[in-house]
């Protein structure tokens, strides 16, 4: 069985990751696993409360692990093994997923240099906050979804258009016209 990691952390942001999340487990194949710095309950900004299945420093390996899938929220702290943790899936091409400002997590560790993508955080949100802006700006894309290579990145509002990245990644359709399907079942506009 694949895993596809997702990290979580206080106050993120539940829906944003729900809908690829419950096709991920659906799938034969692959499950999610919550992963999260403790062990101990995470709360989400939805109210959620979830136990993460492992710790990020317990992950010494990649060999199972297909991706990761990080959303947004409040009190976006990068740590030393999470920083390897995404350093090594990147360097495998394996699945790197952030949405609205989960993306802020690879900017700060060098992830979307030289990348394109998108997020739901602005420069000026930055300097209101007086925090110096983690982002390359010269590849940010303002659209809804971005995907450049195995790098998948989404406005906070676009999560149907980010889930349906992902399931086409992992090759959850059978063929394109089941995906077509599924995205005007889910993005009807």
């Amino acid at each position: 069985m694949k895993k596809v990691c997702c990290f979580i952390y206080d106050d993120f942001a539940d829906f944003e990751i729900v809908l690829a999340c419950i096709a991920i487990n659906q799938a034969e194949d692959y499950k999610i696993e919550f992963i999260a710095y403790e062990r101990s309950p995470i709360k989400s900004s939805g109210g959620l409360t979830i136990i993460p299945d492992k710790v990020v420093s317990e992950i010494s390996q990649t060999n199972d692990i297909e991706g990761i899938i990080i959303p947004g929220g409040n009190g976006r702290i990068v740590n030393p093994e999470l920083t390897k943790l995404i350093k090594q899936l990147n360097e495998e091409k394996k699945l790197i997923a952030a949405i609205c400002a989960g993306p802020e997590f690879l900017a700060k560790i060098g992830v979307l240099n030289g990348v394109k993508y998108t997020t739901s955080e602005s420069p000026e949100m930055y300097e209101e906050k007086k925090e110096v802006d983690p982002f390359p700006r010269d590849t940010f894309v303002d659209k809804r979804v971005v995907q450049d290579g195995n790098i998948i990145t989404a406005q906070g509002f676009a999560f149907v258009d980010f889930a349906l990245e992902i399931w086409n990644w992992l090759n959850l359709y059978e063929n394109d016209s089941e995906k077509e399907e599924d995205k005007k079942l889910f993005t009807p506009n």
